[in-house]
């Protein structure tokens, strides 16, 4: 009984220490009510806001699609764990599963969000290839130019839609809201999808296998990284690793091990940034048998032992 008692409690504590990681979905932002502009159960837009009023927390994981707008100002926003400046003009682009938390400079920066529900997003994108080029991009290269010089169409989708959320309510007021909310969604999509590098497109077309794709990031972005197994994901999506294997590989060009893996070490090396953890702790938290290993596989995949990694950090 001895063992079995003491591996419950290490679980649950190990399951305590993970649910203290927050999430940001549309409701959290009713924590800054005057900031709002128009909030419904899918679509949350506000104005005159910064990075730091965004629900707190050391790191927050989005459960939403959001969209930050530099209206004016500068600010440093860390987002996967790499630091990137927001300036007037620039736009952050942020797909579910993102992980973001204040930058490492303090400055004044007035910021809108919209912040769409996974939902909303399902109803209105085309789940075809080009969407997953778009999302897979924006993973990597959340930052881009959208304003009125960039892309006027997006400027005039947004101005129309202030224009019917500013205006008194009738019969069909949220219809036409989020028809063209919608609308301004997918120009902006289709704008970043012209910015896609053609050797990080998705092969074929969507179908079973492209839902295969999704599933499979989908859970992967949902984990900790403490699951780094292609045998893990194949069970868990009731496939075989070696069919998920070869579909995975078909679509992206890239090995479901290498995308585990690429999650894994984003989150370790957030950890190891932002918090004193020892590495018996961390090792254990990832669920590597011991810090030796946990050791082995930081170094593989950046160069340095994460206490060497932790203070080049600290450095910066």
């Amino acid at each position: 009984m001895q063992p079995f008692f003491s591996d419950l409690c290490k679980n649950k504590s190990k399951q305590m220490e993970r649910e203290k990681i927050a999430t940001i979905d549309l409701h959290d932002f009713n924590s800054i009510p005057f900031h709002i502009v128009y909030m419904d159960n899918d679509i949350a837009i506000l104005k005159n806001i910064s990075i730091s009023m965004v629900p707190d927390s050391k790191e927050r994981k989005l459960k939403c699609f959001m969209i930050c707008f530099c209206e004016d100002g500068e600010t440093s926003i860390e987002i996967n764990s790499k630091q990137y400046n927001l300036k007037k003009g620039l736009c952050a682009v942020l797909p579910p599963g993102t992980i973001i938390s204040n930058g490492s400079k303090e400055s004044s920066c007035n910021i809108h969000i919209a912040a769409i529900s996974q939902n909303f997003i399902n109803e209105i994108l085309c789940t075809n290839k080009d969407t997953w080029n778009v999302i897979h991009y924006l993973y990597n290269n959340p930052i881009s130019p959208i304003d009125r010089d960039s892309s006027y169409k997006i400027y005039l989708y947004k101005e129309l839609l202030m224009t019917l959320i500013n205006e008194a309510p009738h019969a069909y007021s949220k219809q036409t809201r989020r028809y063209h909310f919608a609308g301004l969604f997918c120009e902006m999509m289709a704008y970043i999808s012209q910015k896609v590098p053609k050797e990080e497109y998705i092969r074929g077309n969507r179908g079973h296998a492209g839902s295969i794709v999704h599933d499979f990031i989908s859970a992967v972005n949902a984990d900790n990284g403490s699951h780094r197994t292609v045998a893990y994901y194949a069970d868990l999506l009731c496939y075989s690793p070696k069919y998920l294997s070869f579909t995975v590989k078909q679509l992206t060009g890239k090995t479901p091990l290498q995308i585990i893996n690429a999650h894994a070490i984003n989150q370790i090396k957030y950890k190891l940034k932002h918090t004193d953890m020892s590495m018996k702790r961390m090792a254990d938290y990832f669920d590597f048998p011991n810090p030796s290993f946990f050791g082995k596989f930081v170094k593989t995949h950046t160069g340095m032992s994460p206490m060497q990694y932790r203070h080049s950090e600290a450095k910066k």
